[in-house]
């Protein structure tokens, strides 16, 4: 029966590519076929267009590109969104405009929810969808996107919490709520979206930009990367729907002395999701966050970078537009006073280099989610609250008119020793804003969520037209329940939620666009440490196999 159900998901799944593609086909008009492995694409047809996303394979081939050529002035990639990274229309008309050419993106999960990096859509049991269309009218200094996306996921039920040992959900919280984050550190983080399929319209990749100068300043819901993580990004990513925020950021690089500089600020509104508590007033939060980086002018391969975001109580949505220099605002860490705005921070340095005589580039983030009140407990406690990153990539010489790469990076968000001396929360939850860093129920930074630990590593092999590769990767989930949540002992030192993805992907550049595809071979292992034997296993532990396919199409645009 279970081969019955997914022979017929998997037929599914072809089924809506295929349309997909056809439709693609007839949005877009014939394209000559691409250059060997180039990011600057031809535009789409006269009347259409494309957006290049966050982590979308046009930045892929870029990045890899850098391997080997090096970093354009501009190019560093540390702030990304949709409306900074393409291209404006061309055209000698006062007001241009055009379609943007669909883009599609498709997860089949087989057994149980997983999620990474899709914006507006979560990608639960079953077949999940994400469809952006809409136009761009643009003009010598204004530039108007609409590009919502159109989301649907079947959203099945999965075997969730069964006969096995779970945390009651505390009283006044929905019956979809983790119930491991509890008492003073808590995050807005269901363990599914409801009990039915989810139909919705989302804002998407929509902006206004207004052009002053070397200035832009506009309104947007389109989705931030900051840092320079392949994976994951501590600070911001698309791992969670866009949220409507107003920006300021420079149009293009700004010549300093010690290299090109670019800054961004912005101030938005956060939303609860549907899935938390059972109280009304408390849905809305503040969002603000400052960055700036630095593409070195000695080396212009060697970039630096630093940000900050604060995220707060509101009373209601419209008072994000109060909270611009909230990035200035002291935080600590103390018990909620409800008498006043309570406020958290997480404070983020990144940095990349790029060797391209040996094709090679390293890079890291380091964050904090508590700023030290002194030195000495800095030097004390230097690893208090903090989270990384490290990365790596190589891509080798021409072989046989194409190369090798190899991906790793590493992400650790799990609490370190220094707990024993003081209160210390997993990342992303909060003591002072009880839905944690999260805009409608997903986090708003690296896509492992709070209290986890990632290793991954790829092997690709990259020609002109097309690229296939493997890769593995491990997620370690919630680790900080164990120091926090009050887990009886027998269900302790053996009872880690773990996934392990062994995979295969690849992507083929054809005349409208690219097609990429990824498939991975799960093992979930006590999920949400659903062991009911105890230690050492039983034999009434938990385990689930799921089966994840995502596919996407993205038609070409300019950078």
């Amino acid at each position: 029966m279970n081969r019955v159900l997914r022979r017929r998901s998997l037929l599914g799944l072809i089924a809506f590519a295929s349309s997909a593609s056809i439709t693609g086909l007839a949005a877009a008009q014939t394209l000559a076929s691409p250059g060997a492995g180039r990011d600057v694409r031809p535009a789409l047809g006269l009347n259409s267009s494309s957006l290049i996303l966050v982590t979308s394979d046009s930045i892929d081939r870029e990045r890899s590109n850098q391997l080997r050529e090096g970093v354009p002035k501009g190019q560093s990639l540390f702030l990304r969104s949709a409306s900074s990274l393409t291209a404006r229309l061309q055209g000698n008309r006062a007001w241009r405009g055009a379609l943007v050419a669909p883009q599609f993106l498709v997860v089949s999960n087989s057994s149980i929810p997983f999620s990474q990096n899709n914006g507006a859509l979560w990608a639960g049991k079953g077949v999940s969808t994400r469809t952006l269309t809409g136009f761009r009218l643009e003009r010598d200094r204004l530039r108007i996107i609409f590009a919502p996306e159109f989301i649907a996921s079947a959203n099945a039920n999965w075997p969730l919490f069964q006969d096995y040992y779970h945390p009651p959900v505390p009283a006044g919280y929905s019956p979809f709520y983790f119930p491991y984050y509890v008492g003073r550190f808590t995050i807005d983080q269901p363990m599914r979206f409801g009990d039915k399929a989810i139909r919705r319209i989302d804002l998407g990749q929509t902006s206004v930009v207004a052009s002053v100068k070397s200035t832009e300043i506009g309104f947007s819901n389109e989705n931030e990367w900051w840092g320079p993580g392949i994976r994951n990004a501590i600070l911001l990513s698309n791992n969670a729907p866009g949220f409507p925020h107003l920006f300021i950021r420079t149009a293009h690089p700004i010549a300093t002395r010690f290299g090109d500089v670019e800054m961004r600020w912005l101030v938005g509104g956060l939303r609860e999701s549907a899935y938390f508590d059972t109280i009304s007033t408390n849905n809305s939060r503040s969002l603000s966050a400052i960055a700036a980086t630095l593409q070195t002018g000695w080396d212009p391969n060697l970039s630096f970078g630093l940000a900050r975001s604060v995220y707060g109580t509101a009373t209601g949505g419209g008072q994000f537009l109060t909270r611009w220099f909230d990035v200035l605002a002291r935080t600590h860490l103390d018990l909620p006073d409800t008498s006043r705005t309570q406020r958290d921070q997480i404070l983020s340095l990144f940095g990349r280099w790029v060797f391209p005589a040996d094709g090679v580039e390293i890079y890291g983030e380091w964050a904090r989610t508590e700023l030290q009140p002194s030195l000495r407990d800095f030097l004390i406690e230097p690893n208090h609250t903090q989270g990384y990153t490290l990365g790596l990539q190589w891509r080798g010489a021409n072989w046989r008119e194409g190369s090798f790469r190899v991906q790793t990076e590493i992400t650790q968000l799990e609490q370190s020793a220094t707990f024993r001396d003081g209160p210390l929360g997993s990342w992303y939850t909060s003591t002072r804003v009880i839905q944690g860093y999260t805009n409608r129920g997903e986090t708003l930074g690296a896509s492992i969520g709070p209290g986890a630990s990632s290793q991954w590593l790829a092997f690709d092999y990259l020609k002109p037209g097309w690229r296939l590769g493997a890769f593995i990767g491990r997620i370690r989930w919630n680790q900080d329940v164990h120091n926090h949540a009050g887990l009886p002992a027998y269900v302790g030192y053996c009872s880690m939620d773990i996934t392990t993805e062994p995979g295969i992907r690849g992507a083929k550049e054809g005349s409208l666009g690219t097609f990429t595809a990824e498939l991975s071979v799960q093992e979930r292992w006590t999920p949400f440490f659903q062991n009911g034997g105890g230690c050492p296993n039983n034999g009434r532990r938990l385990n689930i196999n799921n089966n994840s396919i995502s596919i996407t199409f993205a038609p070409f645009s300019r950078r």
